[in-house]
């Protein structure tokens, strides 16, 4: 019987929000530079599509905070330069870094806090497994959601990452359960749904859009839905 369910953050309780575009844009004109939210969409799939290479290529930057911080900057560079930005673009990079270490920069997904209070109320440990910058736990606090997790894995912080057993199992011995009694709750097949298998973990995917119907786990389209679920 399960004791303990373990999330994923990103695209699973929490989005970037106002969108990219919108901060980076509102970020550059706090420094000076003359472009609108227009300016930068165009961008963003050249933008993702560079993430996505890096990912694969070597996604190995996610267990080194001063790696996984870099991504973030090359990503704002590469934006910069689409707007023809020359100028103290360093400074802007790190300026929009650090608009994301902001709460205000973030949203809940509507299921979040209902989804964490009712399985707490129901005598589960939660917990936090993400590939994240080791800021992970401040955004956390800082959002008021810490309070629900009794562990949380970054994987900057502990150096290594989804989908390898590894950070599962730092997650399993913190939270003191087998990982037969351990549930991981993500949006990602690979990196959540492959990774907690692999470890022995019960995956469930988040699919909010329903898209995944070929998905060959557990899928539930609402958080809320866990509650039932488990």
């Amino acid at each position: 019987m399960e004791r303990a369910v373990f999330f994923d953050i990103g695209g699973t309780l929490l989005l970037a929000d106002p969108p990219v575009p919108d901060v980076f844009a509102r970020v550059a004109r706090r420094l000076g530079h003359d472009i609108t939210v227009r300016d930068v969409e165009p961008c963003m799939a050249d933008v993702d599509a560079y993430y996505q290479d890096e990912y694969m290529r070597d996604g190995d930057f996610w267990c080194v905070h001063e790696r996984a911080v870099q991504i973030w900057l090359d990503m704002y560079a590469m934006m910069a330069d689409y707007c023809g930005i020359r100028n103290d673009v360093e400074k802007l990079t790190q300026a929009v870094y650090d608009e994301y270490l902001l709460p205000e920069c973030w949203s809940l997904f509507p299921d979040v806090e209902a989804c964490l209070k009712g399985l707490k109320r129901r005598g589960f440990k939660l917990g936090v497994i993400s590939n994240w910058d080791a800021t992970l736990e401040n955004l956390l606090r800082s959002l008021g959601l810490l309070p629900y997790f009794d562990e949380v894995i970054a994987s900057a912080a502990v150096g290594c990452r989804k989908p390898h057993r590894a950070i599962f199992e730092i997650a399993l011995e913190r939270m003191g359960v087998d990982p037969s009694q351990a549930v991981h709750v993500g949006d990602l097949v690979e990196a959540d749904g492959d990774g907690a298998r692999n470890a022995g973990l019960r995956p469930v995917i988040i699919d909010r859009r329903n898209t995944l119907a070929n998905c060959p786990y557990e899928r539930v389209t609402a958080l809320t839905d866990l509650v039932s679920l488990l």
